[in-house]
């Protein structure tokens, strides 16, 4: 400890011009690619520590972030960082809700590319540490695509053509929000292992103009639910949530395949704090609109209903509403062909026999 405490003094009075990280070292990153870790990493990090690396690539260039190591305290369950964690940030504001916090040994995904500033902040508390963590980033120009840490390889590959900058926006469950081409394909963080709790994650589907998007969910398991309150997957014909809701799903059986109306498909998976599953795989491809039955949408006088298929898969779909209750039936459920109610034949019954009965005693 002590030994730390001396280098990490000496690391902030050779960085005058920069704010100290915590863990020793400056604070902001600044260089084209580097690395950082916890303090005395690979030996156990100091107790009640916080550590702050704010990696500023320039203005208009990517970032790519890859975790080496990770042996950090956690809770009982996967990704249940109580304890100590190791927090990343699009945009460097840790004001905004985190693209994930981790913990463990479970290493964040390789991919993680951002555009514009990031920031990664190490926390520890009173007790039970681990070795912590090594980091290193590296940055680039668009459409140039960042090089791994370490590897220097061939040529950096470019952009497709359609994939704008802000493809490069992560979906929060690894890999690039926006997705665009032919054809391509995405899954719930861990898949086929169980995805973390409280966890949100978006992909932006776009292909070229004049086709339409068909969706379809390789596996699928999401925490049931009878109204997927919980955890669930929801779909937008559109290029967000103010686009038209084609479903929200949950339980264990993949949705029917889904195809847009338009070019562009938006997808949202949200995870609550208890009872994760295995979550799903989808895949995407790019179709001509004359071979194919765009989904359904609701009108504009629609109201939410639940709809449960075999197997327990739950469903929550906008759907049209049902007719005003008749007040001789329970729920608008009028009887075939015009057939009394058993409560009405029962009633009419009981009538009968009272008249009878006046009849045999008058």
């Amino acid at each position: 400890m002590e030994k730390w405490q001396r280098e990490h003094a000496e690391d902030a009075a050779g960085t005058a011009n920069s704010a100290d990280s915590g863990c020793g070292g400056p604070r902001e990153l600044t260089a084209d690619s580097g690395t950082f870790s916890s303090a005395n990493y690979p030996s156990p990090y100091p107790a009640n520590l916080t550590c702050e690396w704010l990696i500023s690539p320039g203005p208009g260039r990517v970032t790519l972030l890859q975790f080496t190591a990770l042996d950090v305290e956690g809770g009982f369950r996967p990704n249940d960082c109580p304890y100590d964690s190791v927090t990343v940030y699009d945009g460097g504001d840790a004001s905004r809700p985190p693209q994930g916090a981790y913990c463990m040994t479970n290493i964040p995904p390789p991919d993680m590319v951002f555009f514009g500033d990031v920031l990664v902040v190490f926390t520890s508390d009173d007790r039970n540490a681990g070795t912590g963590f090594s980091a290193c980033y590296s940055t680039s120009t668009p459409p140039a695509l960042p090089t791994p840490c370490g590897n220097s390889g061939p040529q950096p590959a470019t952009l497709p053509p359609l994939r704008p900058v802000t493809a490069w926006v992560e979906s929060g469950c690894g890999g690039p929000r926006d997705l665009s081409g032919p054809s391509g394909s995405f899954s719930s963080l861990q898949h086929p292992a169980t995805y973390p709790h409280s966890h949100h994650c978006e992909w932006l589907i776009t292909v070229e103009p004049g086709m339409v998007v068909t969706l379809a969910f390789d596996a699928f398991d999401v925490e049931h639910h009878d109204t997927c309150s919980r955890d669930s997957v929801l779909v937008y014909d559109g290029p967000g949530t103010s686009a038209g809701l084609i479903g929200e799903y949950c339980g264990n059986v993949p949705p029917s395949r889904i195809v847009s109306s338009g070019e562009q498909l938006y997808v949202i998976f949200n995870t609550d704090d208890a009872n994760a599953s295995t979550g799903f795989s989808a895949s995407f491809l790019a179709a001509d609109p004359s071979k194919c039955q765009v989904t359904d949408l609701p009108s504009t006088t629609t109201s939410k209903s639940h709809v449960t298929t075999a197997g327990g898969s739950h469903v929550t779909k906008t759907t049209s509403q049902r007719p005003m209750a008749d007040p001789t039936t329970e729920e608008g459920n009028r009887p075939a062909g015009g057939a009394t109610s058993s409560f009405q034949a029962a009633h009419m019954a009981w009538m009968l026999l009272m008249g009878v009965v006046w009849v045999l005693l008058h």
